[in-house]
């Protein structure tokens, strides 16, 4: 059976010496994995169609188990995703969240919408590091976790203008009155901690101008990569060159 479907590749694997798996989010939100026959070999442009972030329409045959790719009607390369190694890493971990918060059979029209909408701003110039943010946060609750920021979690006081950290002991937020009770909870600007709720709690469909400073996304990023290793126990295939980058940033 012949299937045209729009989506976007959000996973790209070599196999054996000249084919390649893709893995499709589809319009539909659903994932696809599709056999590229003979991709890295062939004159007809699969190589460099078939590559992370590629959104077009994919026309596949499949019966049982895994597709057959046929053919793609390129929409969007992405190809600016991929010419810039900060822009590729965090779209990277966009990609790897949602391909992660998602099961087999499993669909979600949000979770392609989602994909969608972060290229798309990244594509406008908005940081990627950020928009990968409002997908880690987006999809908390796909891995069994949220996060409380709107408060202090020991005291219940909504007055947001006096949390100084984020406390793993208890879950949440907190303020400066309570901080001796957590020596070790993560110490973030009171701006972090704001904008974390507003993200978090903000349809992406309000999102219109999203413009935040490069020191807050940086601890935002920080706090929220920490939150899936500690209540998911993830640790995403992207960051190991995302902290690479920051290593390299710290000793220039």
């Amino acid at each position: 059976m012949l299937i045209k479907q729009k989506g976007i590749i959000i996973k790209a694997v070599d196999y054996g010496e000249s084919d390649k798996i893709i893995t499709i989010l589809n319009e539909h939100g659903a994932k696809v994995s599709l056999m590229v026959r003979r991709a890295k070999k062939s004159k007809n442009g699969l190589q460099a169609n078939t590559q992370l972030f590629v959104y077009g329409l994919f026309i596949y045959s499949k019966w049982k188990g895994m597709g057959t790719l046929s053919s793609i009607d390129v929409i969007d390369q992405n190809y600016h995703l991929r010419l810039d190694i900060y822009e590729s890493s965090f779209a990277s971990l966009c990609a790897e969240t949602i391909d992660r918060s998602l099961e087999t059979e499993e669909v979600s029209q949000y979770s392609y919408d989602l994909l969608h909408f972060v290229f798309e701003k990244i594509k406008e110039g908005i940081s990627a590091q950020l928009m990968s943010v409002v997908v880690l946060l987006k999809c908390m609750t796909r891995f069994g976790f949220n996060a409380t920021f709107d408060k202090c979690v020991v005291t219940q006081n909504h007055d947001q203008s006096k949390l100084i950290a984020y406390s793993f002991k208890f879950d949440g937020a907190i303020s400066e009155a309570v901080s001796v009770q957590d020596q070790h909870a993560m110490i973030l600007s009171n701006k972090t901690l704001y904008l974390l709720d507003i993200l978090q709690k903000l349809p992406i469909n309000q999102m219109s101008s999203l413009s935040i400073h490069d020191d807050i996304v940086d601890e935002m990023s920080a706090l929220v990569i920490l939150l899936y290793k500690e209540y998911a126990g993830m640790y995403f295939k992207s960051q190991k060159l995302i902290n690479q980058l920051h290593r390299l940033d710290n000793q220039s």
